[in-house]
């Protein structure tokens, strides 16, 4: 009796099952054959400003894709769609589905621009916080740095320049996280080694980064300048601020002209003047003509000294003999010795007896004072 009684309940509960099987696919053959009744396109993502594309653009192109209004549900991919839309390059992430209402909800994230940069051929392109070029199509005026002079336009870009996009995207993700620069900054220049020159939006002068490398630090020693000598010395008191050495900043006022040096002429460096003639040939002539004039060996001024060996007779001279109630003027002599390698010759004094130079009048009293 008891296996009868198992037998029935297993029977049972494949019946509820099969049944629940049959009313799911039901169910879903009633959802599939639905039509869409709406499709909603929302911007998400850090800015809901339409940038790039708007919802009207986006429903565009679901159109063209076949998903408008009343579209069987059933026929929609939306993996697909999902793919397609990632495709374009303003466009970061999309994530589509659909409600029991049979509303298709479009979410949209779009890529964030973070500079502009414009090519050394004319062209410009956006680049995002990852590092995406985009193309030039706004809906809204952005406000973003202004990189100038790279290299190439060109989608395929060659180790070198893509290494310079890094530093570009680098340099543009420094000075986002800091709202000063990101309103003083309003131009950065890139030169032909690489190196960025910023021009500020207040005031009329020139800041000299170099690389990127401890651009942080730079920043920093700029914003010191800026706060403790910049304001007070006037906004226009400098043409040229040079970041690029560690632990200072080198301003150069308005009417002054920077130092030029020749090549291998660095202030403390220890070069044969050979070396910088050489250096000079490959500058301009009116440039070198100056430089040269500072090159020009100094020559030391000798002065000739016509040694004149005098004999020392004066052991042998007599005595200077005094005559009384007369002047004597002692005999000058004039010795010349000539040295050898800038060092007396010592053995010349060796037994040799002093002699006086000269004898000295005796003083002679007169007869009238004697007398007194």
């Amino acid at each position: 009796m008891k296996q009868w009684q198992n037998i029935l309940i297993k029977i049972l509960w494949s019946i509820a099952g099969a049944a629940l099987i049959f009313l799911f696919v039901i169910a879903w053959k009633a959802k599939v054959a639905k039509k869409l009744s709406q499709i909603q396109v929302e911007l998400v993502g850090e800015t809901t400003k339409a940038l790039f594309m708007d919802e009207n653009e986006i429903t565009q192109i679901l159109k063209d894709q076949g998903v408008v209004k009343g579209t069987i549900v059933e026929r929609i991919n939306l993996t697909s769609i999902e793919q397609d839309l990632e495709k374009i390059r303003w466009i970061k992430n999309a994530e589509l589905f659909i409600n029991n209402q049979q509303l298709l909800e479009v979410k949209i994230q779009q890529r964030i621009p973070i500079a502009r940069v414009f090519t050394v051929s004319g062209s410009s392109f956006y680049i995002d916080d990852q590092g995406w070029r985009l193309p030039l199509k706004q809906l809204t005026v952005l406000r973003l740095p202004v990189f100038t002079g790279f290299p190439t336009d060109q989608d395929n870009l060659s180790a070198p320049d893509s290494l310079l996009l890094k530093e570009v995207l680098f340099f543009s993700n420094t000075i986002k996280t800091d709202s000063f620069f990101t309103a003083q900054i309003a131009q950065v220049n890139i030169g032909s080694n690489g190196d960025f020159q910023m021009v500020p939006s207040l005031g009329d002068h020139t800041v000299l980064i170099g690389s990127v490398d401890n651009l942080a630090d730079k920043l920093n020693r700029l914003y010191t300048f800026y706060k403790k000598v910049w304001v007070q010395s006037g906004i226009n008191a400098y043409q040229v601020l040079d970041c690029r050495f560690d632990g200072q900043i080198v301003a150069l006022k308005k009417g002054m002209e920077p130092i030029q040096y020749a090549p291998g002429m660095m202030p403390f460096q220890n070069s044969a003047l050979a070396t910088m003639e050489n250096g000079v040939s490959s500058m301009d002539t009116a440039t070198a003509t100056i430089i040269k004039d500072t090159l020009k060996k100094v020559v030391p001024i000798v002065i000739k000294k016509e040694a004149k060996i005098v004999e020392n007779k004066l052991a042998n001279k007599p005595a200077v003999k005094v005559v009384a109630n007369k002047k004597s003027t002692p005999v000058k002599i004039n010795k010349q010795i000539k040295k050898k390698d800038n060092k007396l010759n010592n053995k010349s004094f060796i037994n040799k007896k002093k002699s006086a130079k000269a004898l000295m009048p005796t003083k002679i009293t007169s007869k009238n004072n004697n007398n007194n």
